[in-house]
């Protein structure tokens, strides 16, 4: 039988430094209450003896020399080496990422530790000072329990600060389409559903009549033909009949007053302007995104038929290197999809199944679930299966089914290869059956990237997918064109 450790959860690099020092007295902790500007730090040996009491240090670089200064003398009086040194502290927002970037560069180590867990560790439950922060922070360093590798560094931190500034900027848009909704209410009802209008809801089409002089008045007073002409260069179908209907139906409507139509033109106007700047930041967030995204081994999550590039590089922000991460049932934990587990009352004693947690990262809850979500609809036929026949059975469909997309995702990613159904994957199977499932799978592949217009980054010698590419040509004798 397999032996583990019961302390999964400690720093690998923290254990290191210890086993390196041989002695806990020849290692110093440097824990750091970060704050915007001013940072509370303490220097302790491995045993927790205090070795400097509290004290402030700047959050700027003469800050950031003056603790380096401090730790080195420090070092040098107890007799402790500077490679057995490291730092530590509570998970904090942007203002002190500059400063604990700064002391990884030089090479120092840089734990981060959970506020929630490191509030626990304080003496005093009641009070909560810069002084009693520190030593839960202390407690929580020299117990080992502190991330070292981040999830996201590198590109996929800069991938990470696309796909969630992207993530916002869409929650912003659903806000101004609410806004555009209500507007629209008053001064033309109905227009924004197709089946009253015959104009898709925010399409070009739409926006375009809404952006100047929208109202049922001028609609129903413009020249058919020049109506019929302005639907015709947006791409609408049979645009004589589509204009017909329109001013058909503004005489169908309840119009507002007369006095009230040019204020909510104007609101409306503007409204109209900021959606379309989103619209266009947005595209181009998405279009960066592809470009980062293909130079990591998330590229290979959009070989999954129904999983987008948007969604694959979601998943592969939050995820980060693949190399770097605990077990997949620690990032199933992280990602929120697993449900709460009580069992007590010895071996006879009932196992109690509660909710999901709310300790996770949500983001990457959602991307995960929304991707379990879209290969139930339109993924492999295998897993569209497994997701009805759990749906029919009366589990969490999307969430069963997100716990098995995050096993394949780190599978593909790490493996550095594009998903191959069961049936394919058997030794047995002859190399004609898998060059014609390549062959087959590859337009759609080749789709979702000309759309992204990443085509030439993505399959570049020297990119993930793109070292793929010529694998599978070379093994198969087959052309995968682009």
């Amino acid at each position: 039988m397999k032996k583990k450790n019961i302390f999964q959860n400690q720093s690998q690099e923290i254990l290191t430094l210890f086993e390196m020092a041989g002695n806990r007295s020849k290692v110093m902790c440097v824990p750091m209450d970060y704050a915007k500007k001013d940072h509370m730090v303490m220097f302790c040996n491995g045993n927790g003896r205090i070795i400097r009491k509290p004290f402030s240090i700047k959050n700027s670089l003469d800050g950031k020399n003056y603790l380096v200064d401090q730790v080195t003398k420090s070092c040098r009086h107890h007799g402790i080496g500077l490679n057995h040194v490291f730092f530590g502290g509570e998970d904090c927002g942007s203002y002190a990422d500059n400063f604990i970037a700064t002391l990884r560069l030089e090479n120092w180590l840089v734990a981060g530790v959970n506020a929630h867990d490191a509030k626990t560790h304080r003496e005093n439950m009641q009070a909560s000072t810069d002084q009693l922060d520190l030593l839960g922070i202390c407690k929580m360093l020299l117990s080992c329990r502190g991330n070292c590798s981040p999830a996201q560094s590198g590109i996929y931190w800069n991938l990470r600060m696309l796909i969630r500034q992207r993530r916002k900027l869409v929650n912003m848009t659903t806000g101004v389409k609410n806004r555009i909704h209500t507007i629209v209410d008053r001064i033309f009802p109905g227009f924004l559903d197709e089946r009253k209008s015959g104009v898709a809801p925010f399409s070009k089409c739409s926006l375009l009549l809404m952006e100047d002089k929208f109202s049922p008045h001028q609609i129903h007073r413009r020249r058919r033909s020049t109506l019929t002409k302005l639907l015709s260069r947006q791409g609408i179908q049979h645009p004589d009949r589509q204009a017909q209907k329109l001013q058909k139906y503004t005489d169908q409507i309840l119009k507002p007053p007369e006095k009230s139509v040019a204020t909510l033109q104007i609101s409306l106007k503007q409204q109209i302007k900021l959606f379309s700047c989103m619209q266009e930041s947005i595209q181009q967030l998405e279009r960066e995104i592809a470009d980062i995204l293909a130079q990591t081994q998330g590229a290979f999550l959009t070989s999954i038929r129904g999983i987008g590039i948007v969604l694959a590089a979601g998943v592969s922000a939050e995820i980060g290197d693949p190399n770097k991460q605990k077990s997949i049932n620690n990032l199933i934990s992280y990602s929120g999809i697993i449900p709460k587990v009580k069992q007590t009352g010895g071996p006879q004693g009932k196992t109690q199944i509660k909710k999901v947690g709310k300790r996770c990262n949500r983001i990457l809850k959602d991307y995960v679930v929304q991707s379990a979500s879209h290969i139930g609809k339109h993924g492999p036929d295998e897993l569209m299966s497994d997701y009805k026949r759990r749906d029919a059975q009366g589990q969490h469909a999307d969430f069963g089914m997100a716990r098995r997309y995050l096993r394949i995702a780190l599978c593909l990613m790490r493996s550095h290869q594009t998903y191959l159904p069961p049936k394919y994957r058997n030794t047995n199977v002859k190399m004609e059956k898998r060059a014609e499932y390549y062959l087959m799978a590859w337009p759609k592949l080749h789709e979702k990237w000309q759309r992204a217009n990443a085509l030439d980054i993505a399959f570049d010698n020297e990119m993930p997918l793109g070292q793929w590419r010529n694998m599978i040509q070379e093994l198969y004798g087959i052309e995968l064109k682009l």
